[in-house]
């Protein structure tokens, strides 16, 4: 079989989607209109878009973005998407693919691939459930796991725990300028951009005030918003309306005195009055605090890391 590496673009993205629920499509369901809206590189930003291909059949893929945003690790590039059909498995396809990445990341000067996370994202790393050959693919390359990260869920149809009320904290929509400042001086980088974005996507960022200070934050996200927020990313995957959770934060000034906590479960409130019947907060690690709020896991990625020097 004589297949070919050739430049990946949009008009690929339904058959890429394709290969890739093959394997998780019924926990990580793929469309090719999120898969398009993900992988769009800036103008300049060098990256890897490949595709194998026998005849007018698309055998795998891998697309790897190689950020330059500071909050990103230096000499980093991040492999959004790898997939092989199952089918056509052990014949090389995949090491094909990833040398080339290897390839070009090292002509750039950069120092590791991690899959996982990264500009456009789709899952924060490895999904737990891949099959055990992923990970045997990638050991024998060279990679190694790092870290754990949780997508939590809560079932709205049941009862919140409850916190004390306090009548010096209230949670109210905050206005765009006021918010992008906060962010800016309490949670700098990568946070103001996705809040940014939650903004023109229609979002609902939730200030925390205490008196007329504003001390945290939490994005909302409506079931059918779109562009989805990551946590809508696997919607369809669940029965009924799904809503989103996240980002979020307080001040590192007024931690440690139980308002994240009422926050979040305050979040979830408002989504539930709006008609959600779940909420999914993603790529956290914090799965006992989200559990205070009646979170529970719900899908689990290790992220894996394969030096190149």
């Amino acid at each position: 079989m004589n297949w070919t590496l050739e430049p990946y673009d949009a008009t690929h993205a339904a058959a890429v989607a394709a290969l890739w629920n093959q394997e998780f499509g019924r926990q990580l369901p793929l469309s090719a209109a999120l898969l398009a809206l993900r992988w769009q590189p800036a103008d300049g930003e060098p990256t890897v878009a490949r595709i194998a291909r026998w005849g007018d059949r698309l055998l795998g893929a891998l697309l790897v973005r190689f950020p330059t945003s500071p909050w990103y690790p230096a000499r980093s590039a991040f492999v959004t998407l790898l997939v092989v059909d199952r089918a056509m498995r052990g014949r090389g396809i995949g090491r094909a693919l990833l040398d080339e990445a290897i390839r070009i990341a090292r002509s750039h000067g950069y120092r590791s691939l991690v899959f996982g996370g990264g500009p456009g994202h789709l899952v924060p790393g490895i999904p737990a459930d891949a099959p055990l050959e992923t990970w045997r693919f990638l050991r024998r390359a060279g990679a190694l796991p790092r870290e754990i990260f949780h997508d939590l869920l809560v079932d709205l149809a049941l009862p919140l725990p409850t916190v004390p009320p306090r009548a010096d904290l209230r949670l109210e929509p905050a206005p765009r300028e006021a918010m992008l400042a906060f962010l800016t001086q309490e949670f700098p980088g990568e946070w103001e951009s996705d809040v940014s974005d939650a903004y023109d996507a229609g979002a609902t960022v939730l200030g925390l005030y205490h008196a007329e200070t504003l001390v945290g934050f939490a994005a909302i996200h409506s079931p059918g918003q779109w562009p989805p927020s990551p946590s809508l990313f696997w919607a369809e995957s669940l029965p009924g309306p799904v809503a989103g959770l996240g980002p979020l934060g307080i001040a590192q000034a007024y931690r440690r005195r139980g308002w994240g906590l009422a926050m979040v479960i305050g979040a979830l409130e408002r989504l539930r009055a709006a008609g959600a019947r779940w909420t999914i907060i993603d790529w956290t690690d914090l799965a006992s605090f989200y559990g205070r709020a009646g979170a529970h896991l719900w899908r689990t990625y290790q992220v894996a890391e394969l030096p190149l020097t």
